[in-house]
């Protein structure tokens, strides 16, 4: 399962728990929820995604820092939910895009706020730094969660 939960943990917890029996496994993708909140969704042996949204305030970052690796993905979920410069996260960004507006695009520019699959390394950045972990090694790891959860033939 891919799910999506933006501003809504609370009620998809409850949904998720009412129907256990019938999870085999999936990733609530753009999860902004409390940290008690994401331990629930650990708690049914799901994986959480995170993405420019999930990274807006600092309580954000606490709970991001605090889920571990081993049940960690991350996204852009482009064309929405860049790492915007008020988001707390962004001081933690490294890697930076020109931009235009859309009416000057122009070829190897991206569009200004549109977030592109190429955004993903900011979230990579991001959390590595909350993390305290090495952005390689951090790597490695969500690409590894990736393959066992979508692709577990390739991983066996």
């Amino acid at each position: 399962m891919f799910l999506h939960c933006r501003n809504a943990a609370g009620d998809l917890v409850q949904i998720l728990t009412a129907h256990r029996e019938k999870i085999s496994g999936g990733v609530v993708h753009s999860f902004d929820g409390t940290q008690e909140e994401a331990q629930q969704i650990l708690d049914l042996d799901l994986y959480i995604g995170l993405n420019g949204c999930s990274l807006k305030t600092e309580d954000n970052l606490a709970v991001a820092a605090s889920i571990p690796p081993q049940r960690l993905m991350i996204e852009t979920d482009c064309p929405w939910c860049e790492i915007r410069p008020t988001h707390a996260g962004h001081k933690h960004v490294t890697t930076t895009y020109q931009t235009k507006k859309k009416e000057k695009w122009e070829a190897g520019v991206m569009v200004k706020s549109r977030n592109e699959p190429n955004c993903i390394v900011q979230v990579l950045e991001v959390l590595a730094a909350i993390k305290k972990e090495d952005h390689d090694k951090l790597a490695e790891q969500l690409y590894n969660n990736t393959m066992k959860l979508f692709f577990p033939s390739k991983t066996e």
